[in-house]
C-alpha cells in the first residue's frame, strides 16, 4: 500500500525520469567508445545528484501547464533522437534533457532552483572550447619535455627531438593521446566539479584548479615516460596497452583519485573539524544554559 501511494507523487515519477535521461546518455558514450568524456559525465550526474539530495526539502515543484508542455517536449526531442546514436549530442543534449526535466519539475519561476545544476551540465558543451584552449599551448611539446627530463633525471641516457623521446634502444612521439589533453582537461573539470559541492574562497578555488591541472599533466607524463622505457626494451604488447584508451583511463582515474584524497586532507576534512567543533561549543552552550536555569529554579 505504501509502495502504491508512493508511486502517485510527482516527485518520484520525476526521479524516474531524471534516472532514465542520465542513463540513456552513458548509454550512448559507452556505444560510442569515449571512456574519458564517459568518466567525466559520471561525475557530472553524481554531482548534481548530491546537490539535489541536499536540497530536496527545500525544492518547490509546482509548475505550469505551458512549462510542464515545454519540457516535455524538450526531453522528447532528446529521447527521439536518442532512438539512433548518431542523432543523440552526447554534450548538449543532457543540458536540453536537464532544462525539461527542471521545467516539468518547476516550471519557468523555480529555474533559480537548479543554477548549479545547470551551470554543471554546461561544463559539457565547454569541453570543446577547452579542448581547443589545450591544443593551441602545443601540448605535446610541453609533455615532451617533461617526460625527457623526468628520464634523464632518473639515469635514462635520453634527449628530445622536438615531439620525439629518444634513447639508445628507441624513441616515442607524443601527440594525440599521448600528450594528455584529455586527462588534462578531464581534472580541470573535476576541480570545477568540487567547487560546486565544497564552499571555498576565491584563492583556495584557483590554488585547487592549478593543483588538478598540474596532476593531470604530471601523471600522463610519467605514463609517457613507462611508455618509453617500454620501447626502449621491447615490450610492443604492453607499450600498446598504455598507449591505448584502456591505459589513458587507469591513468586518469589515478590523477583522480590523488585530487581527491589531497582535496579531503586540504579542504574537506577541515571544514568537518570546524562544523563538528561548531556543534560540540554550541551544545556546550546549551548544557551550561540548561544547567543554570535547574539551578535556579
Amino acid at each position: 500500500m505504501d509502495w502504491y501511494q508512493s508511486l502517485e507523487k510527482p516527485k518520484y515519477w520525476l526521479l524516474a525520469l531524471a534516472v532514465a535521461l542520465a542513463t540513456l546518455h552513458l548509454t550512448i558514450l559507452d556505444q560510442a567508445n569515449q571512456p574519458n568524456l564517459m568518466s567525466l559525465s559520471v561525475l557530472v550526474w553524481l554531482t548534481i545528484a548530491s546537490l539535489i539530495w541536499d536540497k530536496k526539502e527545500d525544492l518547490k515543484l509546482n509548475s505550469g501547464l505551458f512549462s510542464s508542455f515545454f519540457g516535455a517536449t524538450l526531453i522528447a526531442f532528446v529521447m527521439i533522437r536518442g532512438v539512433s546514436p548518431a542523432g543523440y549530442h552526447t554534450l548538449i543534449s543532457p543540458l536540453i534533457s536537464g532544462l525539461g526535466l527542471v521545467l516539468i519539475a518547476s516550471g519557468i519561476k523555480g529555474l533559480h532552483q537548479y543554477t548549479k545544476e545547470l551551470a554543471i551540465l554546461t561544463l559539457l558543451p565547454l569541453s570543446n572550447i577547452f579542448s581547443l584552449m589545450l591544443r593551441a599551448i602545443n601540448l605535446p611539446t610541453l609533455t615532451a619535455m617533461f617526460s625527457n627530463s623526468s628520464l634523464w633525471a632518473t639515469g635514462f641516457q635520453s634527449y628530445r627531438d622536438g615531439v620525439f623521446i629518444v634513447l639508445p634502444t628507441g624513441r616515442v612521439e607524443v601527440y594525440g593521446v599521448c600528450s594528455g589533453a584529455e586527462t588534462i582537461m578531464l581534472m580541470f573539470f573535476v576541480s570545477i566539479l568540487f567547487l560546486f559541492l565544497v564552499p571555498l574562497n576565491r584563492i583556495q578555488q584557483l590554488i585547487c584548479v592549478t593543483v588538478a591541472v598540474l596532476l593531470g599533466f604530471v601523471i600522463n607524463g610519467i605514463r609517457v615516460c613507462i611508455m618509453t622505457v617500454l620501447v626502449a626494451f621491447d615490450y610492443p604488447e604492453s607499450f600498446e596497452y598504455w598507449h591505448g584508451d584502456d591505459g589513458s583511463l587507469i591513468f586518469a582515474l589515478i590523477s583522480v583519485l590523488i585530487f581527491g584524497a589531497w582535496s579531503w586532507f586540504v579542504y574537506v576534512r577541515p571544514l568537518t573539524l570546524v562544523s563538528d567543533l561548531d556543534q560540540n561549543i554550541d551544545q556546550d552552550l546549551l548544557d551550561d544554559f540548561d544547567s543554570g536555569y535547574t539551578s535556579k529554579s
